[in-house]
């Protein structure tokens, strides 16, 4: 049986950041497709997930939905993994954690909910080390941060997200020694996957462009889930891209 440790934030805690309560309205990806809300993930207080042996120097994953979601009956989405892949093991979490181990060896899992960063990313500096400090002390060998989707428009012009992105990012490997890899957005959006590029490229960091996975035939699990925000999610086929492309940009070698 998989162990599996849970860090839970204080619910009483969610409301010392209240930006996305009160401004910006729906997110950015919102007019491609993504009616699924960011603050419907960020409603359970378990922010940090451990699975696996052992307690640190594995792969970290920070993301959003398509990293994990738990089940919401109102969006009919009933699991509890990256949505909208048919098992767990399906999605690009865990297919890429297992491609890993069978070059590295065994090795544990830590998956972070970034949702709360792209809705709150304002307030960095109070809910960066309060929400991801286990995921820090995880000290990964690996690390995929893919978030940027649940951003609001609003927060967007008014803040500067590269600056308070480049706050996790630094937190999360403070030492420069885990071999990490950054994303676009899922969704095409223009300016934010921009910036993200040009900070990747500043920083010297490898990024994955998600455009061609999203753009391909069959990677988003249209008609597959009823409701078209899940829907819009990649599918089985898109997973597997994700993982693929992820795995060759953290070791150099296909998968």
């Amino acid at each position: 049986m998989k162990k599996i440790l849970a860090i839970f934030a204080a619910a009483s805690l969610l409301s010392c950041a209240s930006f996305g309560a009160e401004k910006g309205g729906d997110t950015v990806s919102a007019k491609y497709g993504n009616s699924v809300s960011g603050d419907q993930m960020n409603k359970n207080s378990q922010f940090v997930f451990f699975q696996g042996k052992g307690e640190t120097g594995g792969l970290l994953c920070v993301g959003h939905s398509l990293t994990k979601h738990a089940p919401s009956l109102k969006i009919g989405w009933p699991n509890d993994w990256g949505m909208a892949a048919s098992a767990e093991e399906k999605d690009y979490v865990h297919i890429l954690w297992n491609n890993l181990k069978k070059v590295y060896g065994d090795m544990p899992l830590c998956i972070a909910k970034g949702a709360y960063f792209e809705r709150e990313f304002p307030n960095a500096d109070k809910i960066i080390p309060r929400y991801y400090k286990a995921a820090r002390d995880f000290k990964p060998r690996f690390i995929v941060i893919s978030i940027v989707d649940n951003v609001k428009p609003q927060m967007a012009k008014e803040h500067d997200f590269i600056k308070e992105y480049e706050k996790l990012v630094d937190y999360l490997n403070p030492d420069g020694k885990a071999k990490m890899i950054i994303t676009t957005g899922w969704y095409p959006l223009k300016s934010l996957n921009k910036d993200l590029k040009e900070f990747a490229k500043r920083r010297n960091i490898t990024i994955v462009d998600l455009a061609p996975i999203y753009n391909t035939e069959g990677s988003k699990a249209t008609g597959l889930w009823k409701h078209k925000g899940v829907a819009s999610h990649p599918g089985d086929k898109g997973m597997k891209m994700l993982a693929d492309a992820y795995f060759q940009a953290l070791t150099g070698r296909k998968p």
